[in-house]
């Protein structure tokens, strides 16, 4: 009913932001500025006049540095995908920006469970790589992309096994896929 009345009432037209409780909300709150495209990337900064040293992208080093680049495009990140696609069991999509990217995770079959479980993967995903950007730039510190995948696995177990009543199944199921453990 409440979504039926806020969609009555109220007129947004932003982007759509699944928020799960299975998500932290500084990572939602984290998403839902990427999808607006309000992070602090070399390409933003550049347009508020803000002149930094290097405006390409640090974990590439090819392209200059724009939201959807790094967390989508770029050939580190893309790499990061594969792994966790293959993780999941599906085949790659070839996003070409984050609003496709999330939209892909929003939307994707037609089981609730497995949909909010792979909504939260993505989103973990997204997170890392920012996180891997900002370690490499702040820190000088480079991580294989397969490294990053095998983090985000045991991340999203946490916060699958921690934050919702969802059942994730033991490490093990996990590990082999997030989806092991659901029979439908």
């Amino acid at each position: 009913m409440r979504k039926l009345l806020e969609s009555k009432l109220i007129s947004f037209k932003g982007p759509t932001i699944w928020w799960s409780k299975l998500i932290p909300l500084k990572v939602s709150g984290f998403i839902w500025r990427v999808v607006l495209g309000r992070i602090p990337v070399a390409d933003t900064l550049a347009t508020r006049g803000i002149i930094i040293p290097n405006n390409l992208c640090p974990l590439c080093n090819k392209e200059t540095e724009t939201v959807d680049h790094i967390l989508v495009t770029c050939e580190y990140s893309r790499e990061v995908q594969y792994w966790i696609l293959k993780w999941c069991g599906i085949e790659e999509s070839g996003f070409k920006n984050v609003k496709e990217f999330t939209d892909y995770a929003a939307t994707w079959g037609n089981c609730p469970r497995k949909k909010l479980i792979l909504n939260m993967v993505f989103h973990c995903l997204i997170w890392n790589l920012w996180l891997t950007r900002n370690d490499k730039i702040f820190k000088g510190i480079g991580v294989h992309p397969a490294k990053i995948a095998d983090h985000i696995i045991s991340l999203s177990y946490v916060w699958c096994k921690h934050r919702g009543g969802l059942g994730c199944g033991n490490w093990i199921e996990w590990s082999v896929s997030p989806f092991t453990h659901l029979s439908t």
